[in-house]
């Protein structure tokens, strides 16, 4: 189903839009934010670079899982949301027509 694809593609480009705000916004407000680390930057400031590469690597560890888990990963859209074509789709155990219809959006 196109609206289908459609909702799992917009789901995924936001979840992967949402996974750059943690990486982009907290090493920079924590190097300045938490004293330890602001003060050892100052007091040498050749650990800038690998405590701003550690503090982007968690993260984006920390991100990475928090923002694929923000949409499940099986959708689902109500029968009369969709294509016209999947309207008449017939159960063949029970001989019901399907109300809902369920997608996979991918990763």
């Amino acid at each position: 189903s196109r609206v289908a694809a459609e909702r799992g593609v917009n789901s995924t480009t936001l979840s992967r839009a949402m996974l750059q705000a943690p990486v982009y916004f907290l090493p920079p407000a924590l190097m300045g934010a938490v004293p330890a680390i602001r003060n050892a930057v100052a007091a040498s400031p050749g650990l800038r670079v690998p405590v701003t590469t550690y503090l982007l690597l968690v993260c984006f560890g920390i991100g990475l899982p928090a923002s694929v888990a923000v949409f499940p990963q099986m959708g689902e859209i109500r029968v009369d949301e969709a294509e016209e074509k999947y309207g008449g789709a017939i159960d063949e155990r029970t001989g019901k027509g399907y109300e809902v219809l369920f997608y996979n959006k991918g990763l």
